[in-house]
């Protein structure tokens, strides 16, 4: 009786030793599960995923949707994810149209996500530059009186082209636009220009978006004396003068700081990505060759860079 009555004592010791262990474990119940919406393995898509990991401090579950999007669209209607990352405008779409069922969205790597999500309000980062950053920084590095084309759809760019010319009258720049319907149209329209304009700005469109009309568009203006602006390295390696580079990975790590602060705050941030500008030194030397009388006031102030 009394080895029965010890061994009792000596287990309940035991469950009282566990269960102060256990205790002192911390619960981490404000870190709720996440599932990673991917669109697709592009490299731009992956490069993001690769900051997510890096800087996410939180358990993930990775959901490709080109490998099986039956699954993926099973897991944003089940109530399993807290949280949602969406990456790419295809799994935008999915979490936006099923994932009722999931609190918190984040969504990164698409255009203009107003355009996705409909109705709800927006967490995330939009890979749209703002185009009034883009007219400051031209104002800044180029000087006043320069005259800007922008080739562009009205359909898909008008607003856009509007806002540019607002920006510009801020920063005595001109703006040109070139609405173009079709890619036949761009040359016919932009030749003319040449000797009058001394920057093409290329934004995201997509009847101007063709890698072969941005290589012949830019060795175009260079042979005339016209710096092109674009919007990614493509344009720097093709012969921009200035491009404006977004890092991928950084729009990644980024967005992971942005759904920490979602989970643990509930602050919901919508912004643009952050933007190094990468100068084109090459480009500008054979600008300086062509056109002096255009380019000789930048000689020394951006050669450098």
């Amino acid at each position: 009786m009394a080895k029965s009555l010890w061994r009792k004592t000596i287990w309940i010791m035991a469950f009282a030793l566990l269960a102060c262990l256990v205790s002192a474990i911390p619960v981490r119940a404000d870190e709720p599960p996440i599932g990673i919406f991917l669109s697709s393995k592009i490299r731009p898509y992956i490069q993001a995923l690769h900051g997510l990991e890096d800087e996410l401090d939180f358990d993930y579950q990775v959901f490709d949707l080109s490998e099986n999007y039956e699954l993926a669209k099973h897991y944003a209607k089940s109530r399993r994810f807290q949280t949602a990352i969406a990456i790419g405008p295809e799994a935008i779409r999915l979490i936006y149209e099923f994932g009722n069922a999931i609190p918190n969205k984040f969504a990164i790597m698409a255009l203009d996500l107003e355009n996705l999500v409909g109705d709800h309000e927006i967490c995330g980062i939009d890979l749209r530059i703002p185009i009034s950053f883009e007219i400051n920084v031209l104002g800044e590095k180029f000087g006043p009186d320069r005259k800007v084309a922008i080739l562009y759809n009205k359909a898909e760019n008008g607003r856009y082209v509007s806002q540019a010319i607002a920006a510009a009258n801020h920063n005595k720049l001109q703006i040109i636009p070139v609405e173009v319907k079709d890619p036949t149209e761009i040359m016919k329209k932009l030749e003319p220009l040449l000797d009058k304009i001394d920057i093409i700005l290329f934004i995201p469109d997509s009847v101007v978006i063709s890698e072969k009309i941005v290589t012949h568009i830019t060795k175009t203006a260079l042979l005339n004396g016209v710096a092109v602006c674009g919007f990614n390295r493509f344009f720097y390696e093709t012969g921009a003068l200035l491009s404006f580079i977004i890092d991928y990975e950084e729009v990644g790590r980024q967005a992971a700081r942005l759904v920490e602060k979602l989970i643990r705050q509930h602050i919901c941030t919508f912004t643009p990505p952050k933007v190094e500008l990468l100068w084109n030194n090459q480009a500008f030397k054979i600008l300086l060759k062509v056109r002096p009388d255009r380019w000789h006031n930048l000689k020394g102030k951006e050669a450098s860079k």
